[in-house]
């Protein structure tokens, strides 16, 4: 079961689900969702793909389209998405319990062992094995 089935038995919902706007892809808005939840990709991370030019800032660079010299608008720091800079941080736990009602230990104990599986960096991810032994309630 991935992490992201894990959150859909939790509640029903899909833990992401990225639509397509006027201004950017659902790929983009699908990233936005998981900064959203998990908080900033690592520049180097974010700037290594394929395809990371389409999606994030590189060092330096402002906005997708150029405001010209008199814009006071700051280059952006690497890593930042290209067609969706207003982020809403909304944590695991806090949507737990705020869009899902949960009570906060069932809450907190949840996101604690859903979160480590989602780290951005994979070498950073547990096993499935050391995933387990964490949270009796999976135990056979």
């Amino acid at each position: 079961m991935g992490q992201g089935s894990a959150f859909e038995l939790a509640t029903g919902d899909y833990l992401f689900e990225p639509h397509s706007g006027d201004e950017y892809s659902r790929d983009e808005d699908h990233i936005a969702h998981m900064v959203e939840l998990l908080g900033e990709i690592p520049p180097q991370f974010a700037l290594s793909g394929r395809y990371s030019r389409e999606y994030f800032t590189r060092r330096g660079e402002g906005p997708a389209e150029p405001l010209g010299p008199w814009s006071l608008m700051p280059p952006s720091p690497p890593g930042e998405l290209r067609h969706i800079p207003s982020l809403r941080p909304w944590a695991l736990g806090a949507v737990l319990l705020e869009k899902y009602e949960w009570p906060r230990e069932q809450a907190a104990t949840f996101a604690q062992f859903l979160l480590p599986m989602l780290e951005f960096l994979p070498e950073q991810r547990p096993t499935a094995a050391q995933c387990l032994p964490l949270r009796p309630w999976l135990s056979p």
